[in-house]
Parts: structure tokens; sequence; C-alpha cells
């Protein structure tokens, strides 16, 4: 079992932040939300849905993640 230490977790959250800012996404949502919302529109998240299920697999669906704004 690999242990995913808390600033992995932030650095995916990050991540993830900045491919729903390029899908254009705007909300500040968990991911189990996210990954509700991609159901219906999963071509508008082609480039956060493998990161959003992946955590989702995970575990931390529970997690808040808001898209990053520019500046």
């Amino acid at each position: 079992m690999k242990v995913i230490t808390k600033k992995q977790m932030e650095l995916a959250i990050e991540h993830l932040a900045g491919l729903l800012k390029r899908d254009g996404a705007s909300q500040t949502l968990t991911v189990q939300e996210w990954l509700d919302a991609t159901q219906f529109h999963p071509a508008q998240f082609s480039s956060s849905l493998p990161a959003l299920e992946i955590l989702g697999l995970l575990g931390f669906g529970g997690e808040m993640v808001q898209p990053e704004t520019s500046g």
C-alpha cells in the first residue's frame, strides 16, 4: 500500500484545479460533485475528467476543488 502525503494531495488538488480551469469551470465543488457534473457533459471536461476519476477512486471525493483563478 502506498501512502499519499498531505503535500502530494495538495499538489494533486492544485493540478486538478488547473485542469478544471482549462475546461472552463468556475465553481467550487467537491471531487465527487465534479464527477457527478461530468456524467451529463463528459466532453466539456476532457482535460480534468481523468484526474477527477483517479482522485475519486483514491477516496478523495470529499475534497473541495476551486478552479484556479487567473493572475
